[in-house]
């Protein structure tokens, strides 16, 4: 009799070790429901929301704040192509605030600033200006989460996803959209869980191809 209680205690480890795996499993797969929704917001803020008579300045004033609400207030941006606005943009910023969101240096350099993530998305994101009707799609499977939580109880996640941009302007022959592609960007970088909230804090985007599975 006196060799079932190891077994016992052997069995019940097994159970508690299964419970904490599945406990970890389900965390993971809400902070990447989580991430989702991070993802969900950027495309939608960077979209139009009246393909037909374009977005009113304030309507794109809003959008500009809501991409600029899930990134971290140090977050950083850096565009890496061969334009005049390629570089990095640095801290978040007010599109109503001249100093946090000014148009664009021109410092292309590695270590220089062409402004703030507010400058990009004002001035330089296609899906954000006055004259663009655009939408941007994602594919599913070209979209990568990977959510870890350190020793401390802090979650960081890697983010990779894509940016197909069509116009979606009338096409006044037919009165349909265009549909036609401008422009298929990624965006590679980190986030991290702050105050309860996933927001970007580092990225580069660059040119990608057509996204074939």
């Amino acid at each position: 009799m006196r060799t079932c209680r190891p077994i016992l205690l052997l069995a019940f480890g097994f159970v508690v070790a299964a419970l904490s795996s599945a406990r970890n499993d389900d965390n993971q797969l809400a902070q990447m429901a989580e991430l989702e929704q991070l993802h969900a917001t950027f495309h939608a803020a960077v979209s139009v929301h009246d393909p037909v008579n374009g977005d009113s300045p304030e309507v794109i004033t809003q959008r500009i704040r809501e991409v600029l609400s899930i990134w971290a207030q140090d977050g950083e941006l850096t565009i890496v192509n061969s334009s005049a606005t390629a570089g990095n943009y640095i801290g978040n910023g007010d599109p109503d605030d001249p100093e946090t969101c000014p148009p664009p240096s021109g410092d292309t350099s590695a270590n220089g600033q062409q402004g703030t993530l507010c400058t990009f998305f004002k001035y330089v994101a296609g899906g954000l200006q006055a004259a663009n009707r655009f939408v941007s799609l994602s594919p599913a499977y070209k979209t990568k989460f990977v959510p870890v939580r350190d020793d401390h109880g802090q979650w960081t996640s890697s983010v990779y996803f894509e940016c197909h941009y069509f116009n979606v302007a009338l096409n006044p022959a037919t009165g349909q959209p265009f549909w036609t592609a401008v422009s298929h960007v990624g965006l590679d970088g980190e986030a991290r869980k702050i105050d309860g909230r996933w927001l970007l804090t580092k990225a580069s985007s660059s040119a990608v191809a057509v996204p074939v599975p």
